[in-house]
């Protein structure tokens, strides 16, 4: 049973405190008080990236995620009853860029907003685990949310942004493999054997300039390292433009009118709906007027991907593909 100060947490006590701190809207009223957890000898453990080892008597059958672990789980078969995260578009739909194959008819949606988690949903959905993402380290939680979220169920955190992209696609291996899920040989091999065809193939065409930006209705997000996948692709040789400062460590806002500032030879583009797409850019004469957009030379781009050795393998061979297709620009 789970103790904070001397007295067992019941979902109800637990729901009546959140909305005491208004921590998640929860009315303590709608949720039913929780079985004791079970004690003693610890028959599954976890270990994940904040070094937190994390047990329980069985197996977790019943997963929340946050929507890009949700995704990377439900590739290996493992389907997360509930989802959340910053997945909400401008218009109030859901971006599901983010969300790989994740089945929205077949899960919950526990928040979508950044930071949020419903947490009288949560303790309807009585979750074994709750699988959640690090930033830096940081959890995708806002914290004193993630605080009631550990009295309803143990959390794992994994690293995917100040990691290495082989290092995150295995550890999602590792948890997927640790909750029952399908972990094939075949696509670890077609992974690596993606990498090594991309090192090459960059190799092969060198100075070849790559910008990563989002599109917004005012300018231009020019993307700096801080987003999963950018160091990893300098490390493989890729001459991806990184603004040297910026708004934020994630990206450099410039206006329209300053939206040339850094020559590419290839534009990789947000894919997420809260950033601009091709088909939104197509009167915009600036946009139009940069040479790559002019050359053809644009391809899509997800700042949040999934990390499956399959997910991530596609993506390795559709760079390939464009690298293959994308000559050198005139300065």
């Amino acid at each position: 049973m789970l103790h904070t100060d001397g007295a067992p947490w019941s979902r109800r006590r637990l729901l009546a405190g959140a909305a005491a701190v208004g921590a998640g809207l929860v009315s303590a009223g709608c949720a039913r008080p929780a079985a004791a957890r079970p004690e003693g000898p610890r028959r599954w453990a976890f270990t994940d990236d904040t070094r937190t080892s994390v047990g329980a008597p069985r197996r977790p059958r019943t997963v929340v995620a946050y929507a890009t672990a949700a995704a990377a789980l439900w590739e290996y078969g493992i389907r997360a009853v509930g989802v959340y995260g910053g997945i909400q578009t401008s218009g109030g739909g859901v971006n599901t860029a983010i969300l790989g194959g994740v089945d929205l008819d077949r899960t919950t949606l526990l928040g979508r907003t950044w930071g949020q988690v419903n947490l009288e949903v949560l303790g309807r959905l009585a979750p074994d685990l709750v699988v959640d993402t690090l930033q830096f380290g940081a959890h995708q939680i806002e914290p004193n949310t993630l605080g009631f979220v550990r009295r309803l169920a143990p959390v794992v955190g994994l690293e995917v942004y100040h990691t290495e992209i082989p290092r995150a696609v295995h550890r999602f291996a590792q948890l997927a493999h640790a909750l029952g899920g399908e972990v094939r040989d075949h696509d670890r091999t077609a992974f690596e054997d993606a990498r090594r065809r991309l090192k090459n193939t960059i190799k092969a065409r060198p100075r070849l300039r790559v910008l990563f930006v989002s599109a917004d209705p005012d300018g231009l997000r020019v993307a700096r390292e801080a987003w999963p996948g950018l160091p990893d692709l300098k490390g493989l040789g890729l001459d991806v433009v990184v603004p040297p400062t910026g708004t934020s460590a994630y990206a450099q806002k410039l206006s329209w009118e300053d939206a040339d500032r850094y020559p590419a030879d290839l534009i990789l583009m947000d894919v997420r709906t809260s950033s601009l797409q091709r088909d939104q850019l197509a009167t915009n004469r600036v946009w139009q007027s940069l040479p790559a957009v002019r050359a053809g030379q644009t391809a899509p781009w997800n700042p949040e991907p999934v990390m499956t050795y399959p997910a991530m393998t596609r993506f390795y061979n559709d760079l390939i593909t464009t690298l293959e297709r994308t000559h050198r620009l005139p300065a």
